[in-house]
């Protein structure tokens, strides 16, 4: 049997090179990894964060959504009025983010992010692609047990190769996803790290989701164990994958009917556990619900958000606070919705919200495979494939979770408008929805003009323009001959 020396040490070290660096990365002397076992134990170190909020992970981001992130795709989205909220953010009394920082995110002009985005997601796939590859050799492994391994990896491994596709590639260019490639190194030399066709993407992606569901489906997961690796999760990202594809240059015309097939799987006997109180919904968020079905992570940087969502100390008078929250959106609730109460305060965004307490810390808190994920994916499923009626049944059911008024004779662009809408206020602040949805709904030009060190800056971001790919990172341009970057940033030098 080969022996595989893994390189979870080492990996720290190559944290400026470029994707081609983690994978197609040659095995490194650190930790020989021969059995079932071995791997096991290996895994563990990356799935603990995962299981408590309290670990970082031997490899990958922490939490998985960053918190850079988040607030990035907040100032890169329409939710908030950010001009009224100027003064605030550039307030004496912020303690937690200065002039560049906001001149950055607020103009469309931030480069780090991506960079830790691209540095880290794929840093977590070389270093799944080195498991998963060893997993092959081992011929005398409890079968059952090592689907469950091998399972849990591939949907680890589809949710970076999807989110990098989403933020890195155009909505409507073939010829530009993202680079992937699925093994370490062992056998191949010179591998050319050059983007693949997106058809090709999400063939791979989709292919390690129904992978890892065929495997569930004979081996059934380990609770004690697994973590992404279980049928409704499954079904549920398989759900956003084929939503996502339908409306970029991969779709098929099979797409939404298994975007349906899946949001299905993903919210059977499900109703229970969807929060219907203002009470419920805020102990979901601040995962005080053991029963609700969807993975959840919190941040250790505690108040790091606050530079975007307020201070969590505002009652003393400090900055930024009552931050204004764009009208539109507030327009879009009605007086009975729970989640009014939850989100703001007035015009403005509640102190309790997303933090779950009225004062206090503000960490990160991200869910996913959330299932009123998947509850509005097959509402606009069901509309896409000719169903109206039973897009509209979904819709008023979702909407009755929420206390929100029924709507009735919808049709046709209406109907779609207000599925749009509906993910608009469900998933408010929710890690990159609303980016991604303006991205691939190709909707809303954001225009803003806002005074920064002394001058006035004015960005204009149209529908499916290039600020919808976000930028390759420099390094990886530098260190990869064949990459093609995503034109049109030319970074703003204050």
């Amino acid at each position: 049997m080969k022996k595989l020396f893994l390189f979870y040490i080492l990996i720290g070290g190559l944290l400026l090179q470029g994707c081609k660096d983690f994978l197609n990365l040659p095995p490194k002397n650190e930790r020989a990894v021969t059995n079932l076992n071995d791997i096991k134990s290996v895994l563990a170190g990356y799935l603990d964060a995962f299981a408590r909020s309290n670990t970082r992970p031997i490899v990958g981001p922490f939490p998985i959504i960053l918190e850079q992130q988040n607030m990035m795709f907040e100032a890169y989205s329409d939710n908030f009025d950010f001009l009224a909220n100027m003064p605030q953010y550039l307030h004496s009394t912020n303690s937690f983010a200065k002039e560049p920082f906001y001149a950055d995110k607020l103009l469309f002009n931030d480069m780090e992010t991506p960079k830790a985005i691209w540095t880290s997601y794929y840093q977590a796939i070389g270093f799944l692609n080195a498991l998963i590859e060893q997993c092959d050799d081992l011929k005398d492994a409890d079968s059952q047990e090592l689907k469950r391994v091998k399972g849990e990896m591939l949907v680890h491994r589809a949710f970076y190769a999807f989110k990098l596709q989403q933020y890195f590639a155009p909505m409507n260019d073939e010829a530009m996803g993202i680079p992937l490639y699925l093994h370490t190194g062992k056998e191949v030399v010179g591998v050319e790290m050059r983007r693949l066709k997106q058809t090709e993407v999400y063939n791979i992606i989709l292919a390690d989701l129904e992978q890892a569901l065929a495997y569930y489906g004979e081996a059934g997961s380990n609770p004690g164990y697994n973590r992404f690796f279980n049928t409704r999760y499954i079904q549920n990202l398989l759900a956003q994958v084929y939503w996502f594809k339908a409306a970029s240059s991969a779709q098929q015309t099979d797409d939404y009917a298994n975007a349906q097939q899946y949001a299905l799987g993903a919210i059977e006997d499900v109703d229970t556990y969807i929060p219907k109180s203002l009470t419920a919904f805020m102990d979901v968020q601040a995962n005080k619900d053991a029963q609700y079905p969807a993975v959840f992570m919190q941040s250790m940087a505690f108040n790091y958000v606050a530079a975007f969502y307020g201070n969590p100390y505002a009652q003393f008078g400090l900055s930024p606070a009552n931050l204004k929250v764009a009208d539109d959106l507030i327009s879009l609730f009605d007086a009975t919705d729970i989640r009014n109460d939850a989100y703001f305060n007035g015009s403005n965004i509640s102190t309790g919200w997303p933090d779950g307490g009225p004062n206090g810390q503000k960490p990160i808190r991200i869910h996913l495979f959330a299932p009123e994920e998947a509850y509005l994916i097959l509402a606009e499923a069901y509309y896409r494939n000719n169903k109206e009626s039973e897009a509209l049944q979904v819709l008023n059911k979702f909407k009755g979770f929420r206390g929100a008024a029924q709507k009735t004779n919808l049709s046709g662009d209406a109907l779609l408008t207000e599925i749009v809408n509906e993910r608009r206020k469900e998933f408010f602040t929710d890690t990159d929805k609303r980016w991604l949805d303006l991205k691939r709904y190709n909707i809303k030009t954001i225009q803003r003009t806002l005074r920064f060190f002394g001058k006035d800056y004015t960005v204009k971001v149209e529908p499916g323009d290039y600020h919808y790919a976000l930028p390759i990172p420099q390094v990886e341009l530098e260190e990869n001959p064949y990459i093609v970057p995503n034109a049109g940033w030319n970074p703003i030098v204050f």
